[in-house]
């Protein structure tokens, strides 16, 4: 079923995956730098206050232009849009709630129209796709993204796909997320694309997105994983057109922090924090593919994520980890507890120590 949660979430599942310093679910990783932000921006006791005082000036209604012109600027290296064509931008809780809401749009559009909705991902996507999707009562169809061409020649009108770039499948690039775009655009021009950009930002090697395609109406972001924002619950929607659904977020939204995203990308360029961490990642990679006896368990681009090709012979732990189909099939492990020991280990109270002791009796503690 679409809403089903993925055996990793599994107590007894989660808890062995910790052990060896991993997840299944891909958490934020909490930086230095993601709390130096907050940090900064409620010790300038002054504007911190100001900015929450006199509502009825209205002079809190645009405080989100500055958080998308600096995405727009902070983004350039990686992503390439025509930012004339995007003008309505709305912010969001994360990108979920951007994600919601223009399914629960795109359904009120069909059901008007007469049209059969329907959303369509590749199979191993965001697990919020079809659980949204399945919430608003739409058919998910999953797809195998190894036959992307066949896939993107042959979607029903009135459909609606969902991709990441990079892709949560098994965070890497996607290197065939531009071909895909563009044989949508022809031979499927009714049928609209949206892009999930959550994890721009958290890729220390250069890449390009190209969002020219007149396929793709709207594209939603995210600090979650970049930042470790996760709890800061902050991301956005460019859209081309006005998205009444989103409309009253001129005024709903987090003040505090619209702030702290800004900050850090002010602060910190689109490569700096995945190129600063890389060894970290790799290091993390190492001792939780050791620990699960995954020895080719290798940083993927996403600088949470450590990835290894999938074999069946490998344990029914492991498996529970698997994403994706044939020879893509990979498993895909969240490093996030290994990484913020490695980091710093008084940032994980609770679960660090056990981590630290395992490390110590296999000889391999932090320095």
């Amino acid at each position: 079923m679409p809403g089903e949660l993925p055996a990793y979430t599994d107590a007894h599942i989660k808890a062995a995956l910790l052990a060896a310093g991993a997840s299944g679910t891909i958490y934020s990783l909490v930086m230095p730098e993601s709390e130096a932000a907050l940090a900064a921006i409620v010790d300038d006791r002054d504007g911190h206050f100001d900015m929450y005082r006199e509502p009825w000036s209205q002079k809190q209604d645009d405080m989100h232009v500055a958080y998308f012109d600096k995405w727009t600027q902070w983004s350039r290296p990686v992503v390439d849009f025509p930012a004339d064509l995007f003008p309505f931008r709305y912010p969001t809780a994360g990108a979920s709630e951007g994600i919601f809401k223009i399914m629960a749009e795109y359904l009120a559009t069909s059901r008007r129209d007469g049209r059969d909705p329907s959303i369509h991902i590749f199979d191993g996507e965001y697990e919020g796709f079809p659980a949204y999707a399945a919430s608003l009562g739409m058919a998910v169809v999953r797809h195998d993204r190894q036959d992307w061409r066949t896939v993107a020649s042959a979607m029903p009108e009135g459909a609606m796909f969902w991709i990441s770039q990079p892709s949560a499948i098994d965070g890497m690039v996607w290197s065939d997320f531009p071909d895909f775009i563009d044989r949508m655009a022809a031979e499927c021009p009714g049928v609209p694309v949206i892009p999930d950009l959550t994890y721009v930002g958290s890729v220390a090697r250069a890449f390009a997105i190209d969002l020219h395609a007149p396929n793709i109406p709207a594209f939603v972001i995210s600090h979650s994983k970049p930042f470790g924002g996760y709890y800061h619950r902050v991301g956005g929607v460019f859209s081309r057109t006005e998205l009444p659904s989103l409309f009253g977020n001129k005024w709903f939204k987090n003040l505090q922090s619209l702030a702290w995203a800004t900050w850090m990308m002010a602060h910190h360029g689109v490569f700096d924090l995945p190129r600063k961490y890389r060894a970290v990642q790799e290091e993390a990679a190492r001792r939780v593919g050791s620990a699960l006896g995954v020895p080719t368990l290798a940083p993927a681009d996403v600088m949470l994520l450590g990835i290894a090709p999938a074999d069946d012979g490998q344990g029914d732990l492991v498996k529970q980890v698997f994403r994706g189909n044939r020879e893509e099939r990979v498993v895909r492990l969240c490093l996030t507890p290994a990484m913020t020991c490695l980091i710093d280990p008084g940032m994980a109270p609770l679960t660090g120590p056990s981590l630290l002791d395992s490390w110590a009796n296999d000889g391999g503690a932090p320095a």
